[in-house]
């Protein structure tokens, strides 16, 4: 894996816990703490954009196409084997969650984002992870 490729990679765990540190043990608490709001979406559309970065960086040093979209970016690191489809899809609908984000369509549930953070950072580990292993490989 390459020096950049490296860093992207470790810039995102080290998002995905400053994220986790930040998140209340009680969604609703985020409803009080306007700057916590900010800060976990804020955080959240960073992290996934890093990831999306990273996706592309490596679709395109591997010559696997080009993709129409972020979620399409996933999908294309799916077909060639480099992680899972369960890692595809979650990472495109935390693709989708960035564009929500960065967009407000429709604006966003600041309690249902906080309840379901934890799993799209779970998401983000084992695309990691999937990344890691299967680049190491050749």
């Amino acid at each position: 894996m390459g020096e950049h490729l490296l860093s992207k990679l470790i810039l995102c765990r080290d998002r995905v816990e400053r994220i986790r540190r930040a998140l209340p043990a009680n969604a609703e608490d985020v409803l009080s703490d306007e700057r916590l709001e900010a800060f976990i979406a804020f955080h959240l559309f960073l992290l996934v954009q890093d990831a999306v970065d990273l996706a592309a960086h490596v679709v395109a040093e591997r010559g696997l196409g080009v993709a129409g979209s972020l979620r399409e970016t996933f999908q294309l690191l799916s077909n060639a084997g480099l992680i899972s489809p369960d890692s595809a899809a979650a990472m495109g609908g935390l693709a989708s969650l960035r564009n929500r984000i960065a967009h407000t369509y429709g604006g966003i549930d600041p309690v249902r984002l906080v309840r379901e953070a934890p799993g799209g950072l779970d998401a983000v580990s084992r695309f990691l992870a999937e990344l890691i292993q299967t680049t190491e490989r050749g």
